[in-house]
């Protein structure tokens, strides 16, 4: 950080602004344009794959300015659920950029005489990596490198939900090969992924879907070393377009969006023209009367692809 710099604190912008733009009345719009001038926006790019994310959201200096909703906490429940929510995205993010649709996606079961005993998660979790550990041998045979993976065990013993694994893996080892490798139940499902317009985010919510954890279990794993992490940049200006001469600050663009959220569509093209919109929604609170923004984009496909 530059000598002299603003330090801005940490928060949940998320949790911080939650009504939809729809709901705001006209006052309020003027309320905003009193407020504007107190506040630095900030735009956040996260790149995975094929996927843009982009999020706008004020900055604060200090913790109070920040919605009550949104401010860190002392308090442990409150901080958890903040951390998986920061997991699940990133374990999103890190789908989206390292696997497409000539991998696979797999979920493991057990027949009744190898599933692991109730709240058993060291032993789910020794099941599979043993599994993981077979398929690179098998790999390592063909010449093939480690594998790519990322992966997430489901349990619950409050509910008839039996231990299963969750496997997203690339595809150099056929479905039957990687299927055949796995000893401990024979009714699992080997499929090839299949992209939306949200790139693998669908699958990729569904498999680390908010749940219940056992004491020390960790929320996902992956393969070591060969993941390409998401790209995340966060700039405080933006020129409206590639040929532009001057950088505007990110607030200008709010106000923008806030009177007309068509503008959204002509915005992000400016910004970003090798990508078409996929969706976006604006969010604001009655605290501050400021703004958070969530968009997608999708990276323009070549004719040849």
């Amino acid at each position: 950080m530059k000598r002299g710099a603003k330090r801005y604190v940490e928060y949940d912008y998320e949790a911080a602004y939650q009504q939809h733009l729809e709901q705001m009345h006209e006052w309020m719009i003027a309320m905003m344009a009193k407020s504007r001038k107190k506040v630095i926006y900030a735009l956040k790019e996260i790149t995975a794959g094929d996927q843009l994310e982009i999020e706008i959201y004020p900055q604060f200096t200090k913790m109070d300015d920040v919605p009550e909703k949104g401010r860190k906490k002392n308090n442990n429940k409150a901080q958890r659920n903040l951390n998986d929510k920061n997991a699940r995205k990133y374990v999103e993010r890190l789908i989206n950029a390292n696997f497409d649709d000539q991998d696979i996606w797999i979920t493991l079961t057990y027949d009744e005489s190898h599933v692991p005993e109730d709240g058993d998660i060291d032993g789910a979790i020794k099941n599979v990596q043993n599994f993981l550990r077979r398929i690179n041998r098998k790999r390592k045979k063909k010449g093939l490198p480690n594998a790519k993976y990322v992966y997430v065990t489901e349990y619950n013993e409050d509910s008839a939900i039996r231990f299963h694994h969750h496997i997203v893996m690339d595809g150099m080892l056929s479905m039957d090969e990687v299927e055949s490798l796995w000893k401990y139940g024979s009714r699992n499902e080997v499929r090839r992924l299949q992209k939306d317009e949200n790139g693998l985010s669908g699958l990729a919510n569904y498999i680390v879907k908010e749940k219940r954890r056992i004491k020390s279990e960790k929320r996902w794993n992956s393969s070591k070393g060969n993941l390409r992490k998401p790209g995340v940049k966060v700039v405080l200006s933006k020129k409206e377009k590639a040929t532009s001469k001057s950088y505007k600050k990110i607030g200008s663009y709010v106000d923008r969006i806030v009177r007309d959220q068509n503008e959204i569509r002509e915005i992000l093209k400016g910004w970003y023209s090798e990508y078409d919109f996929t969706n976006a929604e604006v969010k604001h609170n009655d605290f501050n009367y400021m703004f958070y923004i969530h968009a997608r984009m999708r990276k323009r496909r070549r004719k040849d692809e």
